[in-house]
This record gives structure tokens, sequence and C-alpha cells, in this order.
């Protein structure tokens, strides 16, 4: 008795050790006919109607070659791969190695797994892990895009794409275009993952960047490193980006630069937002701007810069400088806290202590109005309290104050100055030839118009309404004589073409 029950044991271990090797083993279910192979005992040749299963895969051809001794079998014509997970491999031929569970398909192959589809000439596909990989060229396509490269890789258990060398993902709906070196495609989240020197292009323009995502469904994308967006209203570029093509959105991190082509006002600083569907866009944090103009640039600097460029006829069109506000040209120079330019009417307005400066010559007021006419002065306007000085050669400061004053320009120069309220008047009288102080003039009147000669020197003074004044020759000259209350001569605050020098990729334009 116990003899017998030392051979049940027995057996039933062989049992179970032959059912494990037949387990791991290829395993022929059909085959219209099963041949020899002359002089090749551990090799059978199968025709028609073939399936061969292995460990949850069944594979279907037409005829193939089973290795018993490799556990391997090697499909032609029509050959059928379906793997446990559901996923469906088509091609000419097939070599699969049942000891990695590795299926090399070769000709026409097609990889289908749920609705992406994947078609290449040249795949080896690792059933056990569910990853299959090409390496001469592939193509993914799905109802919302296609996929295109040379290199190519995927994983049917996570559902991940990850594609190298020549990459192109365009999507269906709206043809837009990826071209990357390396992408990782989610096809769950529809997340895409770029690295290398990648191009984005849509109707709505072009992304240029080296490291990013993209939401193929939001059309939402994060990019990383010196990235740019360029489209027909506006070129945004910085450290990183932040597009909404959906809503029109795009935010920049970064040594930021804006370039709004209608009006081709460059601008650029630390952060920046571009909302395209209201054509407005804002840039912070020392920021500094241009309008393009080779032959004189006017520049423009402040802690934030914000542009409006509506279209239609009642639209608006404005850009807005405010706090800490300073502004150069080869001609003049300005300061105030804020500016606002309405491109609607070319006036640009300038509040909060005002400083305009321009040969020699020194204007302040309460706020300022500047009347453009083809981006040129015609006419200015300062607005209470309103005070001009101009230095001769003597180092002697001519003065006008009003309450309010205009001025006239023509080419970019002053020819008439109207003062009103409570006018007052100081001009030293000079000796043209010996250049020496005779006397000084003042006079305290109503209004008063100022006339200036091609030289931007006084030439005439039209006082109006009882005015009141005194020559006071030069021996007599006090020092308090010379100023009007609240006179300043503020120079040392005349912004400097350095300051405006541009920090980041593009260089400033070379004035002629």
């Amino acid at each position: 008795m116990k003899l017998f029950c030392l051979f049940l044991l027995m057996f039933l271990s062989l049992s179970n050790l032959f059912s494990q090797v037949d387990k791991d083993k290829v395993f022929l279910e059909q085959a219209e006919i099963l041949q020899k192979v002359p002089n090749q005992p551990n090799v059978r040749k199968l025709i028609r109607n073939v399936i061969v299963t292995h460990k949850g895969t069944r594979i279907y051809c037409d005829s193939a070659y089973l290795y018993e001794d490799k556990n391997a079998v090697d499909t032609f014509g029509k050959t059928r791969v379906i793997g446990e997970n559901g996923a469906t491999l088509t091609a000419k031929n097939t070599y699969y190695d049942g000891n990695t569970q590795t299926a090399k398909a070769r000709g026409e192959v097609v990889l289908i797994d749920e609705k992406m589809r994947l078609e290449t000439e040249s795949l080896d596909y690792q059933i056990q892990t569910g990853i299959a990989y090409y390496t001469n060229g592939g193509k993914l396509a799905d109802n919302e895009k296609t996929l295109t490269s040379k290199e190519g890789t995927y994983d049917t258990n996570s559902k991940i794409f990850y594609f190298v060398k020549d990459v192109v993902l365009i999507a269906k709906q709206d043809k837009q275009q990826i071209e990357t070196e390396n992408l990782t495609y989610h096809t769950i989240t529809k997340m895409t993952y770029f690295k290398g020197d990648t191009k984005i292009t849509s109707k709505d323009g072009v992304v240029k960047t080296k490291l990013g995502n993209y939401n193929t469904e939001t059309q939402v994308s994060e990019l990383q490193g010196r990235s740019r967006i360029d489209n027909q209203e506006y070129t945004l570029e910085a450290d990183s980006l932040y597009s909404d093509n959906k809503l029109g959105l795009g935010y920049g991190y970064g040594n930021v630069e804006v370039l709004s082509k209608k009006d081709s006002m460059f601008a650029e600083g630390d952060f920046a937002w571009v909302r395209r569907n209201d054509n407005e866009s804002k840039i912070y944090g020392d920021v500094i701007a241009y309008q393009i103009n080779l032959k004189d640039t006017l520049w423009i600097k402040a802690d934030t810069l914000y542009i409006i460029n509506q279209k239609g006829n009642n639209a608006k069109k404005m850009m807005l400088a405010y706090q800490n506000t300073r502004i150069f040209r080869k001609d003049f120079q300005a300061k105030c806290d804020s500016l606002a330019y309405n491109r609607g009417d070319s006036v640009m307005r300038m509040f909060r202590d005002p400083v305009l400066w321009g040969k020699k010559n020194q204007i302040t007021s309460d706020s300022i109005e500047i009347f453009l006419d083809k981006n040129e002065p015609a006419k200015a306007c300062f607005n209470h309290e309103a005070f001009m000085l101009s230095e001769d050669t003597l180092k002697n400061y001519n003065q006008l104050k009003g309450k309010r004053m205009t001025a006239f320009f023509r080419k970019r120069e002053i020819r008439t100055v109207e003062v009103r309220g409570n006018s007052q008047n100081i001009f030293f009288l000079l000796k043209d030839k010996e250049n020496k102080l005779i006397a000084m003039n003042r006079v305290d009147c109503s209004d008063m118009n100022v006339y200036f000669n091609a030289e931007n020197r006084i030439q005439k003074v039209a006082y109006i309404n009882k005015p009141e004044g005194s020559l006071t020759p030069k021996h007599e000259l006090k020092e308090p004589q010379k100023k009007i209350k609240n006179f300043k001569w503020r120079t040392d605050e005349i912004p400097k073409r350095e300051e405006f020098i541009r920090r980041y990729k593009m260089t400033a334009p070379k004035e002629k």
C-alpha cells in the first residue's frame, strides 16, 4: 500500500511537470496539411487554415513552419496575431518566438488596438509586455489624428506611444501639425509630450519650442525653454509659454518679447499675456518698447505696457504705459508716471508730473497732450501750471509760465507757443557777436504768444492784455530775480538711450 501511494505521488508530479511544459510550448491547434521537412526532424510544415496558439495568443495564417526545438513558428500569407489584450497584428509574414513571446512581423504590417491603427513595414511585438516597436518608418492613425515617424514604440497596456526622428502629428479636425524629433503621445489622455526642435503649425500661427506638452483635444500647450508663438497679428517669445488655442490666450514667462505687427510695436519684459480674440496684450516688469522706425525710433520704458488693437471703424486702438514711464527719441525725451496713446485720434497723453525735453528746452505741467500727424508732433497742450525753460549759451534760462500752454510744431520744431492765464516771461538779452549778457527782460500779463525762429530761439513775443514789464541791466541782476517761482531745471532726469538698449535676443534697430 505504501509503495502504491509513493508511485501515485510520483505520477502526479510528473503529470504536473508535463502539463507545465506543454503550456510553455507553441501549440498547433489546426492545419489542413501537416508535413515533415526532410533532414529536419524538429520542423513541421503547416499548410492552409493554420491556427497556432501560445499562452493566450492566437496566430492565424495560410502556411507556416513550426520549429519544435526552438519553440517558434514562422508564418506566411495573411498572418494575423491576436493577443490576450485584444490587440490584433496583421502582416505578410511573422516569426513568433514562444520563449520570448515576441512576434517579428514583416511586410504591410498593421497593429490595431481599439480605435488606434499602426502601419509599418517591419514591427517587433513583445506580446507578454504589450510593447511594439519599429525602426524603419511607421504611421499611427485614429479618429482624431495621424502620426508618422522613423522610429516608434507603442505600449498596448498603457496606451502610450513613443516616437523618434522626423515625427509629424496632424490633427484631422483643425489640420494642426506638430513636427519634432522626440514625441510621447497618450491615446487616453490625448496628451502629447515633445522634446528637441519642435514646430507646431495651425490656422492661428506657428509655435517653435524645444520642450513641452500639448493636449490634442483641448488645444492647450505648455512650452519650456526659449519658445515662440508667431501669427499674423503678433509674435510672442519667452523662456516659457502657455497657449490655449480655443480661447485665444497666450502667456509668456521670463525674458518676454512681444511684437504687435499691425502697429509695428515691439516690447520686452518679464511676463506677458495676449488675448487674441479681444486683440489685447499686456506686458509687465521693466518693460522696454519701441515702434519700429529705422530713421528715428521712439522708445518707451515703463513697469507695465497694455496694448488694445481691436478691429473695425469704431474699435479701440490704444497703448497704455504706466508707472515710471520714460520716452526717448533723438530729438526729444520725456518722463511721466503714465502715458496713453490713442491711435484713433493720434493723441499721446501724459499724466502725473510729466516732463518734456528737446533741444535745451524743458516743459512741465500737470498733464501733457501731444497731437500727432503721420507720427510727427503737430501740437502739444500743457495743462495747468505749464512751465517752459530754455537754456542759452551762457547758461541763463529763458522762461515761460502760465496756467496752460499750447505749442505748435513744424518739422518737429516748436514755432509758436500760446500761453494763457497768469502768463510770465523772463528773457535774457545777449550781445550776439560777443556772446555777452546785456540785461534781463521780465513781463507779466494775462496771455502771450511766443514765436520761435529756425534756430529754436525766440524771435518775437506778443503780450496780450495789460502787460507789466521790467528791464534789469546785467550789473543790477541778483540771483533770485533770474527765476520764476517753482523754477526747476531737471536735466539730470533726462532719459538716456542706454536705458532702452534691448536686453534679450534681438538687437535694437540702427538709426540712420
